[in-house]
């Protein structure tokens, strides 16, 4: 869904630009099984806000958040890495209205030492700015 109502065209551009650079780097997560977050690193402004929204039971302290800038993002997915395994991963849906694109999907990950697995309907959030993420809520 797209309200180019709301948008000049400079934003719907971006937003189709980020929205496009999105699929591919969901595609290259998934194809990975979760160890190469490069093409999500390319898309972060230099001080991006990544949070994770999962409930905080069932992830461990480091992947929290919130992580402030490049570096620290780099450290979440470094983390996710280190400690779990994806097991599936999939998209079902983009939705882009105004500067915010929501990606819907759902994810299987296992634990690497309790094998415990974790699964369930997935939603990340993107806010652009520039043509790039200000804010992401994974």
């Amino acid at each position: 869904m797209r309200a180019s109502n709301d948008l000049d065209p400079a934003g719907e551009v971006g937003i189709q630009q980020l929205e496009a650079r999105l699929v591919a780097a969901y595609e290259a997560w998934h194809a990975s099984r979760g160890r190469s977050p490069e093409a999500f690193y390319s898309l972060y402004a230099d001080d991006i806000e990544l949070r994770s929204i999962l409930d905080t039971a069932r992830i461990d302290d480091e992947m929290r958040g919130p992580f402030i800038g490049k570096q620290a993002a780099l450290a979440y997915f470094t983390a996710i890495a280190e400690a779990w395994e994806m097991v599936e991963a999939r998209v079902d849906r983009f939705v882009a209205e105004g500067d915010t694109v929501v990606v819907i999907g759902h994810a299987t990950w296992r634990n690497l030492k309790t094998l415990r697995v974790v699964e369930g309907p997935k939603v990340d959030v993107w806010s652009v700015r520039d043509g790039k993420s200000g804010i992401a809520a994974c």
